[in-house]
């Protein structure tokens, strides 16, 4: 266990965190953005120094991780996982992240609401630094997620701009959809490795490959991966991406989001890779993405635009050669990572800089801006004889190996041919854009005389400087010896096999210096002729185009959304027809005949149960159907919630006799808190709605096949129901496999004698925090909505148009104004301390016996809502001060996450029960314990009370008045004397 790999991690967030207070007004005036960039440059500093400190393990071979147990009943944990191969990106993505923030600063100079540019960049930061460390695949799909996140808010920050904005979505649109596809082929093959992390992952290569899953999972994968990293036909986001502003652009081409579908399939590949499937995907897919980038970058004016066609070749290339099953392909990988990541951050900065001092990118309106930019001039060119593969720079190296590779034995001859001429080709296109982008920007003669330049600040400069500087000095002087180590573990770890890295630069006349002299040759040519190329490219006709067909997909969603949206018609009644009707008929056709049981396995009805009893639970279940037929039936809803209300004690009873005493517990006093709240919200509904509703088919007129289609579902789903229950019940195991275990460790584990009440704290606890959580939502959607809507339709004082004066001066009146009887009174009075006292009594002996901490919790909100109808709202807020709904819910959560820390400081578990009494010596008198499941039930009890107390006080306020009501009862009084 390594708990410093997330020091990297935490840091770079945390200054994402800092970033975002300098969006705060008074640090935002005291601090410049260019003073803010240097500070925040720290972080990716920090970061970059921390893996250099591990990167001596790292050389020595050694794996380093850290994880921790998420869901260990599923296999499921949560860490990270640093390797050779981690440890070249990672570096890569924090090194190059320091001048990319320092040169933000300077782009963005007087800028100072770029603090959210600083935010969103040092989250893709994060989150790219956290996928290349993912140790499972939970971790790596949560930070892949959140680099197209990211990416999206970066390539979307002009707001205003339509073209930003479109290219936001088509990234999103095209990532996303490949994340899904990844998120899929990921589960299988953790499913098929036995396990989520990548230990287990990389080691279960054989096992992978054998399976009749293998091509599922490979297609998945792969289509994740093609379209984070531009493959074709995915490529089409990268070119529209570049409406963001530069610092972002340089950062996703170098380090960041394309280079995470080729990390993905490097590391994958000694899992899925060695297989004719995994060679010819990749390298058909790599070899046609290279030659199109290539020769689609030729043609390009704008200079982000021919750098971003540059990168799908590259990108191309690596794809290509993660597809090798030989060393020399991965040794030309990782060169070929490193070589593009430091000169196509310096080529984008650059370009930043000309677009920033110029005012533009375009290369028909650039050039000479040698003489007035020459520090910006010598940048570009040092950069841009990497990118065009010229010695001596790193890039030479890099494209050296490429074609190493190409001629290596072990490729089909075939392959190998075609191979070497697309290297051949994609590098002569390579060589000419990147004399384009140094002539005719910094040499050529000016072609627009209104374009005037001037040198940009050394902080500026200084961002493209260094990366462009070691293109150059790796290249004349090979780097120092755990350089080379670096990528060789990295190749090694991508190999699955030791692979060995040299960086130096000579290696005598050989065949693949003489094709790299014939590409250089070729790059010349098109270079010198790229006017008479250009023309003839555009004069070319244009078969078919990757962005028209993107624009047929979107157009057939947007289609297919129209008609999906025709069948929204607003008319519930409808809805519930379709789900229904839906229903029925996948039953019916998955389930059919297949689902009627074998009433033979009953067995004999008098074999198991006396007669007697058996008839009070047919007469249970007649009054259940009876009850719930009535709510169908009765006209007035009141009438109907009474029958509802029926039903559910109906079937507490029934659990009575089952015997379930918890659960029928339960069900009471939820079905008479259900009734006390549809009761109160029938105050709160528009009157003339509710005789509508009433007579719905004499006012609006339902059709008598409407009418006969309602009979029809409702039988087929109630029959659908019955059968669907009768199978469950007769086809599941008589011996149930979880009944024992709670039976056996009920006790031993929890100290609970009721084994319902340990299953709800303490086995199934974080179930129940859910729970009361959503519990709690639903009081404060119950005040939010309600109170809104008061607002918005202008509520009046509901004393001032409907409570008369006289009743208003009597000293107690009840929900409805009306005066109440001491007769009532008195017993109101005595029922709130009863309440309390029996809801204590759940709360201490809930472990041993029937009853929780919900159940404590509505029993006195019971109570409080007989206060509020007996005293009346104002004479209930004022005894009942004590009650703070939305201070108790806050408590009561906040109480069950502290409760459960604790617990899990203590037991390894959150929630796990422990005894605090015992700790402290503290011996109570009978079964009564100070445990954890007992603060648990109280944080339960606390959350319910709260939740209720919004829900009555909110339903039973009689201080507003819905004008609507008013004139509904003016309208009703038309109707009825017309």
């Amino acid at each position: 266990m390594s708990p410093i790999l997330m020091l990297p991690l935490i840091i770079i967030f945390a200054a994402a965190g800092v970033a975002a207070l300098f969006g705060l007004p008074r640090l935002n005036r005291r601090l410049t953005i260019s003073q803010q960039s240097w500070l925040l440059s720290l972080a990716p500093l920090a970061a970059f120094i921390i893996l250099l400190l591990m990167l001596p393990e790292i050389n020595a071979g050694k794996i380093l991780i850290w994880q921790v147990s998420w869901i260990p009943s599923l296999g499921l944990s949560l860490g990270f996982y640093l390797d050779g191969l981690g440890m070249l990106f990672a570096l890569l993505v924090t090194f190059i992240g320091i001048s990319i923030i320092i040169y933000t600063g300077q782009y963005f100079k007087g800028d100072q609401e770029a603090w959210r540019f600083l935010v969103y960049i040092l989250l893709f930061m994060g989150s790219m630094l956290g996928l290349v460390m993912s140790g499972d695949i939970i971790t790596l799909f949560i930070f892949w997620e959140g680099t197209s996140i990211t990416s999206y808010l970066l390539i979307a920050y002009k707001t205003d701009s339509e073209e930003a904005r479109r290219g936001a979505y088509k990234a999103l649109v095209i990532t996303g959809g490949g994340g899904i596809a990844l998120l899929a082929g990921l589960l299988f093959v953790s499913y098929v490795a036995g396990g989520t992390d990548m230990v287990t992952i990389l080691n279960s290569g054989d096992i992978l490959r054998s399976s009749a899953l293998y091509p599922v999972m490979l297609a998945l994968v792969a289509f994740g991966a093609f379209t984070k990293s531009a493959q074709v036909p995915a490529h089409i986001w990268l070119p529209s991406a570049m409406s963001a502003p530069t610092p972002a652009s340089a950062f996703l081409h170098s380090a960041t989001m394309v280079k995470a579908g080729i990390f993905l399939m490097a590391r994958m590949n000694p899992s899925l890779g060695f297989t004719e499937a995994w060679f010819w995907l990749l390298t058909i897919v790599g070899m046609i993405a290279m030659v199109v980038g290539a020769y689609l970058g030729l043609k390009q004016n704008d200079l982000k635009a021919l750098l971003a066609y540059s990168t799908i070749s590259q990108l191309g290339i690596l794809m290509m050669l993660i597809g090798q099953d030989d060393a020399s392909g991965f040794k030309a990988l990782v060169i070929g990572v490193s070589a593009h990541a430091l000169y196509k951050s310096a080529l984008f900065l650059v370009v930043g800089i000309v677009d920033h001092e110029t005012g533009t990118r375009d290369l028909r309106r650039l050039g000479g801006l040698a003489r007035v930019m020459p520090y910006t001039f010598v940048i570009a060119f040092i950069a841009a004889l990497s990118m065009a593969g010229l010695p001596p720079m790193f890039g030479f190296l890099a494209k050296e190996t490429l074609l190493a590779s190409s001629l290596h034995p072990s490729l089909p001859p075939i392959v190998s041919q075609l191979f070497t001429a697309s290297v051949v080709f994609a590098g002569a296109f390579m060589l000419a854009q990147a004399g384009m982008l140094v002539w005719d920007t910094f040499i050529g003669k000016p072609k627009d005389p209104t374009i005037h330049g001037h040198e940009a600040p050394w902080a500026m400069l200084l961002a493209p400087a260094i990366p462009a500087s070691l293109s150059l000095i790796i290249g004349l002087l090979p780097g120092p010896k755990e350089e080379a180590m670096l990528l060789a573990n990295a190749a090694t770890d991508a190999f699955g096999a030791p692979v060995k890295v040299s960086l130096t630069f000579w290696h005598g006349l050989n065949v693949p210096l003489l094709l790299s002299g014939v590409a250089i040759s070729l790059g010349f040519l098109l270079f010198l002729f790229r006017d008479s190329v250009r023309s003839f490219q555009n004069r070319a006709p244009a078969w078919f185009s990757f962005d028209t067909i993107y624009a047929w997909v979107m157009a057939a969603i947007d289609q297919l959304a129209y008609w999906a949206t025709r069948m929204q018609q607003g008319h519930l009644r409808t809805y519930m027809a379709i789900v229904i009707a839906g229903t029925a008929l996948l039953t019916g056709l998955f389930g059919g005949l297949r689902l009627l049981p074998n009433t033979s396995e009953l067995g004999p009805l008098g074999s198991t149960v006396e007669f007697e009893f058996w008839l009070l639970q047919f007469f249970v279940l007649l009054l259940i159907v009876g009850a719930s037929l009535a709510t169908v039936v009765l006209q007035r809803d009141f009438y109907a919630i009474l029958a509802l209300g029926a039903s559910g004690l109906s079937m507490a009873v029934l659990l009575v006799l089952e015997p379930a005493p918890d659960v029928a517990l339960v069900q009471i006093v939820v079905d008479i808190l259900s009734v006390v709240i549809l009761v109160l919200a029938l105050t709160r509904l528009p009157l003339l709605q509710r005789r509508q509703a009433q007579d719905l088919r004499r006012r609006v007129g339902i059709a008598r096949g409407q009418v006969l289609r309602d009979m029809v579902l409702s039988a087929a789903m109630g029959l659908i129901v019955t059968i669907l229950a009768l199978v469950a019940l007769v086809s599941r195991p008589r011996e149930s496999d979880v009944t024992p275990f709670y039976e056996a460790n009920a006790k031993a584990m929890t100290g609970a004698t009721d084994i319902v009440g340990a299953v709800v704290v303490d086995f199934r606890a974080l179930d129940t925090v859910m729970e009361i959580a959503v519990f709690a939502m639903a009081g404060f959607g119950i005040y939010s909505l309600l109170r809104y809507a008061a607002r918005t339709h202008g509520d009046t004082r509901w004393r001032q148009t409907i409570i008369p004066l006289a009743i208003r001066s009597l000293p107690t009146s009840g929900i409805g104004g009306l005066p109440v009887s001491s007769f009532i009174r008195v017993p109101a009075f005595v029922t709130l301390p009863l309440s309390i006292v029996l809801a204590t009594t759940h709360l201490m002996f809930g472990h041993d016996q029937p009853g929780d901490g919900f159940t404590a919790g509505v029993i006195v909100g019971l109570a409080m809502g007989l206060w509020y109808v007996v005293f009346g709202f104002d004479e209930a807020q004022r005894r009942l001060r004590w009650v703070r709904p939305g201070l108790y819910i806050a408590c009561g959560l906040l109480l069950a996450v502290i409760n459960g820390a604790i617990a899990a400081i203590l037991t390894g578990s959150f929630l796990g029960n422990e005894d605090y009494g015992k700790l402290v010596g503290l011996h109570l008198p009978g079964s009564f314990h100070i445990s954890s499941s007992f603060i648990f039930e109280l944080a339960i009890f606390i959350t319910v009370i709260g939740s209720v107390a919004y829900m009555l006080g909110t339903l039973g306020h009689p201080e507003f008045q819905d004008e609507e009501s008013e004139q509904d009862l003016q309208e009703i009084g038309e109707i009825q004397g017309s």
